[in-house]
């Protein structure tokens, strides 16, 4: 074997670079970790700091003390960020709330500042960083301070930090590669002894089994034993398969001679009687041969199929009762008395860990055995029985058995006891390569009946770990699935994509419950009023985005291929799935096309210089009590003073308001109004289809552009499911069937429009601004934003002030 001495290759790689190499790493990950956080948290604190900057500029004080016009800029600025929730808050510390969320976390320590106080804490389960600043203001009841909190969640600034360190990291790789190299130097001066011993081995005849000598490291001191062992094992098992096949090859030769020999006597034999006893022991010679070399096929099949990697559960007495079965059908047992006893042992408790040839091999050579050894009326009996850790194959039968001084040879190849019934000596031999194999106790003794027992000894496999094992692979029982869809959009809109994706997956059923848009705001949030969906579908996309910002959106990863536009989706969680510009809608017998406005001044004009001409005939939402008028109207309001110019002129014809886009058209078929704007144009096409009178008009400034958005909620039952249906939606087929087989137009516009509407989209595509899903969705949605919006457009439409029921309820701020 290898020389113990031998210098130390771990000393030589440690001294030279591991310590030091490994110490300078570690420091630096540490300092570019808190690097990358600083670093990060500098970039995302910047919008912040801005965002409530831009709060407290809109701060004034009046009669009833402070209040804010909350700035549609400090939404723009957090909707930089196109990841991260916000949360916003206007207070007057220890005194009352302004707007936004009340109960967002503030600091203990926490007192009134001018200059920007930034932290982090956790709220509703999400972890945020927050800006808290001031600024005082004298009111009627003196000089107080009022405080603006602006938060976001940390996933994008996360993602950045992780950025800055991975970089960071690229550079510590190189000076790891550097010093890699120089590892590698010592390693190969360090490995020449192997390589050495590599070469020797490599020029070694097949036959050279001898010991490898020489003087390693000691760190590769037991690899050399490990190879010496080996090689030891290998010789030994060398001599033992050249013995097998020495004593094969005798075995055979002595057999096909001995019939050679009886066969030649017999043609020799002149008397047919002589000649007849000749043939006898030929035929038993030959079927002696035969035996021999079933049994050394067998021998050889067992040998081979004891790798341990063959072995699977397998429940013991079936196989056995099977194996019976088969012997008792030979003509040969037909006086032998062959018997099973296995009532012991029930229906689980034989389950062990086998090879089912192996054992069935063996049991047949133990039955064999008894028939050969045996009386011609010979009685075998087999018994089944176990404990809890094991289970036991008895065979015993009423021959005249085995000495006791004989039993340790009983097990040898080609070793025969007896000379009356002298076979191949493979039968134990076998059975017991079988018990190896099958890491089981074999043993040998004398048995009731008066000849051999042999009882094989398995280990019993736990039953409780096969139905755990089982319920792995158990498939489902087939129950259908039921997706569970609450939605603001018409049920026939929806129809064929439900259809369709209920025929791509058998199985499911589809439910879809039907909502007005602030409806199904509300049932969001008191989800316990009427249930929890599966899928939320809505065409109030603020509404959808300020669900989606309390965190009830479950985050969902689209299949590949499928990229709705940047505007049309937000953190991965909501998604847009259509393209639908707000529209006028016209009566051609009231107004000639060639007088229609071409931008949304030219229709202020327009209306105002024929008041008396539409008075009482100009329609729109309510946009109190209609989500997408609502999101229309304030929308309009951020391209310019003119929407609540336009409602102050449109309030002096006596402008009609609506719920929802059916009504209008219905009145415009009517002749009671001569036109009705911002109205959802796919639904109005689809209308005015039957009415030849109506015409569908585009301004040339701008026209809005919604899209109905989906989401899956949190607590969802089928999420999965929902985000099928949602991938479903912006898929390739999905958005066909949006185009062919619904009044609605897909994100991607037609190749080839097949309608006017859609005609009238290809020629003004340049005119249109699609509503972003972004947090600025949430300033209109402020509940002093909101009351004063409303009281505005109110007044400006000159109707009594209503109560305050608001699209929010207080909680929903």
């Amino acid at each position: 074997m290898t020389d113990a001495s031998g210098h130390s290759l771990q000393r030589r790689l440690l001294v030279s670079m591991a310590a030091g190499f490994a110490v300078f790493l570690v420091l630096m990950s540490i300092l570019l970790w808190t690097y990358s956080r600083a670093a990060a948290d500098r970039t995302h604190d910047l919008p912040l700091a801005g965002a409530a900057l831009a709060i407290l500029e809109r701060i004034s004080v009046g009669p009833d003390g402070a209040t804010v016009d909350l700035p549609n800029s400090a939404m723009d600025i957090l909707s930089l960020n196109p990841v991260d929730r916000v949360q916003y808050r206007v207070f007057v510390p220890g005194q009352r709330e302004i707007t936004g969320t009340a109960d967002l976390p503030v600091p203990a320590d926490a007192t009134p500042s001018a200059s920007p106080v930034f932290y982090d804490a956790d709220y509703q389960g999400a972890a945020f960083r927050f800006v808290l600043q001031g600024r005082p203001f004298i009111s009627p009841d003196g000089r107080q301070w009022v405080a603006v909190q602006v938060g976001q969640t940390v996933e994008s600034r996360t993602t950045q930090q992780l950025f800055f360190f991975a970089a960071g990291l690229a550079g510590l790789a190189v000076l790891s590669l550097i010093g890699l190299g120089f590892v590698w130097v010592a390693i190969r001066t360090s490995l020449s002894p192997l390589r050495q011993i590599a070469h020797d081995l490599a020029q070694r005849e097949p036959a050279d089994l001898a010991l490898v000598e020489g003087s390693p490291p000691r760190e590769v001191r037991n690899l050399f034993d490990a190879i010496n062992g080996f090689i030891t094992r290998l010789r030994r098992s060398r001599a033992l398969t050249e013995t097998f096949i020495a004593d094969v090859a005798h075995q055979t030769r002595t057999s096909l001679s001995a019939l050679q020999g009886h066969l030649s006597l017999a043609a020799d034999a002149e008397d047919p009687g002589q000649m007849r006893s000749r043939l006898v022991k030929a035929e038993r010679q030959a079927a002696h041969t035969v035996r021999l070399t079933n049994q050394l096929l067998a021998n050889a099949m067992v040998i081979h199929r004891s790798d341990r990697t063959s072995l699977r559960p397998l429940a013991l007495k079936p196989l056995v009762r099977d194996t019976l079965a088969e012997s008792l059908r030979e003509s040969r047992m037909r006086d032998i008395s062959l018997s099973f006893v296995g009532d012991e042992i029930g229906a689980g408790e034989d389950i062990i860990e086998g090879d089912t040839l192996s054992i069935r091999e063996a049991l047949r050579n133990l039955i064999e055995n008894a028939v050969r050894h045996g009386p011609p009326d010979n009685t075998i009996t087999i018994t089944l029985n176990g404990t809890e850790q094991s289970v036991r194959l008895s065979v015993e039968d009423a021959g005249p058995g085995i000495a006791d001084a004989d039993l340790p040879k009983a097990t040898e190849r080609f070793t025969s006891l007896s000379d009356k019934t002298k076979g191949s000596g493979l039968g134990l031999s076998i059975v017991k390569a079988v018990a190896q194999g099958h890491s089981a106790d074999m043993r040998l003794g004398r048995s009731s009946l008066g000849g051999l027992e042999v009882t094989l000894i398995f280990r019993r496999i736990v039953p409780i770990l096969l139905l755990v094992s089982g319920a792995v692979f158990a498939g489902d029982t087939g129950a259908a699935q039921t997706l569970v869809i609450h939605s603001a959009t018409d049920t026939p809109a929806m129809q064929p994509l439900i259809d369709a994706f209920e025929v791509r997956n058998p199985g499911v059923d589809v439910a879809y419950v039907e909502f007005q848009t602030v409806a199904l705001h509300q049932s969001m949030l008191r989800p316990e009023t009427i249930g929890k969906p599966d899928l939320v579908i809505s065409s109030a996309m603020d509404l959808q985005v300020n669900l989606v910002n309390r965190g009830l959106a479950r985050r969902i990863r689209l299949a590949p291929g499928i990229a709705p536009p940047p505007w049309a989706s937000w953190r991965s969680e909501l998604f847009g799935f259509t393209f639908e510009p707000a529209i006028v809608v016209y009566d051609k017998r009231a107004i000639s096309k060639r007088e229609l406005p071409t931008s949304h001044r030219d229709l202020a004009t327009f209306v105002r210089e024929n008041e008396e001409r539409f008075r009482g005939r100009i329609g729109s939402y309510n946009i109190r009590d209609s989500g997408v008028g609502y999101l229309y109207a304030t929308q309009d309001s951020l391209q310019g003073p003119q929407a609540l110019r336009l409602f102050e002129i449109l309030g002096r014809t006596g402008m009609k308001t609506y719920c929802c886009t059916s009504d209008m058209v219905a009145a415009t078929a009517r002749g009671e109004l001569a036109f009705a704007f911002n109205i959802i144009g796919t639904y109005a096409a689809s209308l005015a289809e039957t009415s030849p009178h109506l015409g569908l008009h585009f301004f040339e400034d701008y026209n809005l552009v919604m899209s109905r958005t989906a989401f899956v909620p949190k607590d969802a039952k089928n999420p999965d499911l929902a985000a099928a249906f949602i991938g479903f939606l912006l898929s390739e087929d999905g958005q066909r069937i949006i185009l062919k087989d619904t009044p609605l137009l897909p994100l991607t516009p037609a190749p080839e429009p097949t309608s006017s509407f859609e005609r009238q989209i290809r020629d003004q595509r340049g005119a249109f601004l699609p509503i972003r899903l972004t947090p600025g969705l949430l300033t209109y949605l402020d509940d002093l934003k909101r009351r004063e919006f409303l009281s505005a457009w109110e007044t400006s439409l000159r109707r009594d002030r209503r109560s305050s029921s608001s699209l929010l309820e207080p909680s929903a701020r």
